[in-house]
């Protein structure tokens, strides 16, 4: 097998937040792909990144309720007293996900058992509808992007925000709370409408650069807040009286 420095150059190491300031404001470009790596130069997480986000992993591992294998191999680094290193691979005028996924393709996923990386997320090829990137949707979505897919469980059932609250209000579950606090008692289906129209282009999973996205991804992240014990974003409807 091809060894993972074959595959790939190293890249730009950025120190810190400042560094990586400066270097965004030299590149004059919004977008990067980066790597992070163990302090030998392996290779454990790829990902895109606007403003400070590749530091953002750091900060994610120091909380204690987050887990999964990019937070514990940050964890391990630690442990032993090193220091994750931050590199760019490349500064984009938009989001580079093409670039992405042929780096994750490239160094291989823990998960595959191909290579080195944390990273969770598969990512399906490029599947545009009315100008809406519909991804790994495109079956369940068919060529009307604001059609609700028949497997949505929440159609029907109203909605309340809670019982947990998301850190932010600028991440996706933090959009549909907001909006579930703007509009307490919508169904699952007039709950898509109100966030369809909203803009998701800062939201790296939405994978659009217009901010519009399809109804089936809001599906999704509907009942992920609603369903998944880990979230608790949204619960059912409760008539205070």
């Amino acid at each position: 097998m091809q060894s993972t420095k074959e595959k790939i150059e190293y890249g730009v190491l950025i120190k810190d937040r400042e560094h990586l300031r400066q270097a965004l404001a030299e590149s004059r470009k919004q977008h990067y792909t980066y790597i992070l790596r163990e302090p030998g130069g392996k290779p454990f997480y790829v990902g895109i990144g606007q403003g400070l986000r590749m530091f953002s992993h750091v900060e994610e591992a120091k909380d204690p309720e987050r887990g999964g294998l990019k937070v514990e191999a940050i964890r391990n680094i630690w442990s032993q007293g090193g220091e994750v290193l931050h590199t760019i691979d490349g500064w984009h005028d938009n989001e580079p996900w093409v670039r992405e996924a042929e780096l994750i393709e490239a160094i291989g996923q823990i998960k595959h058992g191909t290579g080195p990386l944390t990273n969770a997320q598969d990512y399906s090829p490029s599947h545009v509808v009315a100008g809406v990137e519909v991804r790994k949707y495109k079956d369940v979505q068919g060529e009307d992007v604001n059609g609700i897919p028949e497997t949505f469980k929440l159609k029907d059932v109203r909605l309340m925000a809670g019982p947990r609250e998301p850190k932010t209000r600028r991440s996706v579950f933090g959009k549909i709370y907001t909006a579930l606090e703007e509009n307490p008692g919508v169904t699952g289906s007039e709950l898509v409408s109100i966030l369809l129209r909203l803009d998701f282009s800062s939201n790296k999973s939405a994978y659009t650069q217009s901010g519009a996205v399809c109804a089936a991804w809001v599906c999704g992240y509907i009942e992920g807040g609603y369903f998944r014990s880990d979230t608790q974003y949204i619960q059912s409807w409760k008539n205070k009286r």
